[in-house]
């Protein structure tokens, strides 16, 4: 709970938790300056942190097959430019943060890997709540800060091109939509959006590709998103107008895929009409593939099999050119899912969530 001043947790065993996400609309638009609306999911990351007498950190991630050592005394070095845990240590160290003890980490995930379901974010949310609770860190009780915290040692770090919308959908958790400029306001949206089936597509993505690409190209049509936003999204035929080719139907894609989360929260804030919510992810994603060119042409035709199959709509999941995708289909998810299961597609049937999770032995507290 934000703000809430809790338990002491240095020198104890932690245990943390994070969800997953989906990124419900604004797809590429959070570097942009625009609001997004995801949903933490029920597949989570869970950490367990037993301490040790020497001031290493060694956590060992079965899931991919490796152990690492960290030195909580000393900077860290990388060994490439996507080595985030050791990234959060340092990150604390530079701020004055100290550790009593060492400890023995063992992460598991049920988050499909490089599937655009934010399993590296919700790691790295997941670390730095471990780091701060493990130095007695206030901030580990303030979910924005958590979230801030995983953005600087996750994407600032290392340059890379990402937004905030990964690291503060699985702080906060449920359903929510977040104004991606400082100060980052966040609303919680109502929950009650039924289930979904995400579905991983099995064609590889390269994240931090699509998005330094795709970022470079919209950053390129020279257009001040954040303040055309806050001036109430007036029309940009003169912009428009100006353009053609690519160029032209990168910004329309951007337009309309910015009023449709306009839309949407509005829909989401006064009940929800699930034909009308699917209508709009189907739209999203039409911009998303025809404009923004972020799907890929087996995706579309899946996305068009779930519908067929009884969902409402559905779109990507992520940077695109790959990974996941989801259709909403409140009260159909088990024959969506097994429409795709009976195809050997991995597929979940998945719903809101909490947000990033602490606990030590003696108290569970969720921040």
């Amino acid at each position: 709970m934000d703000d809430q001043r809790g338990e002491d947790l240095r020198g104890q065993p932690i245990y943390v938790s994070a969800p997953g996400r989906i990124c419900l609309f604004g797809e590429h638009q959070d570097y942009l300056g625009l609001p997004v609306i995801a949903a933490a999911i029920n597949l989570r990351i869970r950490l367990t942190a037993m301490p040790r007498a020497d001031h290493l950190c060694v956590a060992h991630l079965p899931d991919i097959g490796q152990d690492r050592v960290f030195n909580l005394d000393a900077e860290n070095r990388y060994a490439n430019e996507h080595d985030y845990l050791p990234a959060a240590i340092n990150v604390l160290r530079r701020e004055g943060v100290r550790w009593p003890c060492g400890y023995e980490v063992t992460v598991r995930s049920s988050i499909p890997i490089n599937s655009g379901a934010s399993s590296s974010t919700a790691l790295q949310v997941a670390w730095c709540a471990f780091l701060l609770a493990a130095a007695g860190d206030p901030r580990v009780y303030d979910r924005r800060e958590i979230a801030l915290l995983a953005h600087r040692s996750e994407v600032v770090e290392f340059h890379a091109p990402g937004g905030v919308m990964d690291h503060f959908a699985t702080s906060f958790g449920g359903v929510m939509w977040l104004d991606t400029r400082p100060p980052y306001e966040v609303v919680q949206l109502p929950t009650s959006i039924g289930e979904f089936v995400l579905v991983d597509s099995g064609i590889p993505k390269d994240t931090t590709g699509v998005l330094a690409a795709k970022r470079r190209a919209l950053e390129n049509l020279g257009i001040d998103f954040a303040a055309w936003k806050a001036s109430g999204y007036p029309p940009l035929d003169n912009e428009l107008a100006k353009r053609e080719g690519e160029s032209r139907k990168l910004l329309e894609g951007t337009i309309a895929n910015a009023l449709l989360t306009v839309a949407a929260r509005e829909l989401l804030t006064h009940g929800v009409n699930d034909e009308r919510l699917g209508r709009l992810f189907t739209q999203h994603h039409v911009h998303l593939s025809s404009n923004l060119s972020v799907s890929h042409p087996r995706i579309d035709a899946l996305l068009e099999e779930g519908r067929l199959a009884g969902a409402s709509g559905g779109k990507i999941n992520g940077s695109g050119c790959g990974g996941s995708f989801f259709l909403h289909a409140p009260g159909r998810g088990i024959i969506v899912h097994n429409h795709f299961f009976k195809q050997n597609y991995r597929a979940w049937i998945v719903r809101p969530t909490s947000g990033v999770e602490v606990r030590s032995t003696k108290l569970e507290v969720a921040v």
